[in-house]
């Protein structure tokens, strides 16, 4: 029987793993900064975006392997992208990171560890049809009330629509990950993840569009993974 602390820290398996996908991904991104350099003229080195993206990359791909470590990864990601999104004029971002992302995460760490029966770790399941309806009527009221968040406080900002209706997508998407829903990776695969895409790559955040097409890429082998890893009863 696996430990309280086993359990919300993972395995020397899931050490090995995590240690190797965090060395492979600061590769990944240093390499990604240096052809970013010589190619774009206008591009400048920001340590935020740099942290934010090694990090990031580093929790996408744990969550696709349901490695509890990807939370911890995913909780630094998070403080570094907001602090990014603060310089570069995107305040639904910066919002998203700050003041949901790493709350969420710090839910969801140890409920993967201990929601599923007698405490144990939280299985993969899937929506209800009733379920799915009411969360994207959900995407849409988000994306309405943060568009008029950032229509008051941060007027003239950069594609408030788009950035209103990633901001909503990803809430949901986030949530949906902490209770092991598949569904969550097909909102990180459609609107978030392509969208995000567009969105940073008009602003100069060449780095972070970077992080975003790697997502999208993990979102979609992480849909059949999960799949196939679901408990065969929906959750209702």
């Amino acid at each position: 029987m696996k430990t309280i602390i086993t359990k919300l820290i993972g395995d020397k398996k899931a050490h090995i793993e995590g240690v190797l996908v965090a060395l492979a991904m600061i590769l990944v991104t240093a390499i990604y900064e240096v052809g970013t350099a010589h190619f774009a003229s206008e591009y400048s080195f920001n340590v935020y975006e740099f942290m934010g993206t090694w990090a990031g990359l580093v929790c996408v791909w744990l969550s696709r392997t349901r490695n509890i470590l990807c939370w911890p990864w995913g909780i630094v990601s998070s403080l570094a992208l907001g602090a990014f999104f603060s310089q570069i004029g995107l305040p639904g971002q910066e919002w998203l990171n700050f003041g949901y992302f790493t709350a969420v995460q710090l839910w969801s760490w140890p409920y993967w560890a201990f929601g599923g029966d007698e405490y144990e770790e939280l299985p993969v399941t899937t929506l209800s049809w009733i379920e799915r309806v009411l969360y994207a009527a959900l995407i849409v009221a988000f994306t309405a009330i943060v568009f008029v968040l950032i229509g008051y406080f941060s007027p003239g900002s950069f594609h408030p629509i788009l950035d209103s209706l990633v901001v909503a997508a990803s809430v949901v998407a986030q949530f949906l990950l902490g209770r092991k829903k598949v569904e969550s990776w097909i909102l990180w695969l459609g609107p978030v993840n392509m969208l995000s895409i567009y969105l940073f790559f008009s602003v100069g955040a060449y780095t972070l569009t970077a992080l975003y097409v790697a997502f999208f890429v993990h979102a979609v082998f992480a849909i059949n993974s999960w799949r196939m890893a679901r408990l065969p009863i929906a959750e209702s």
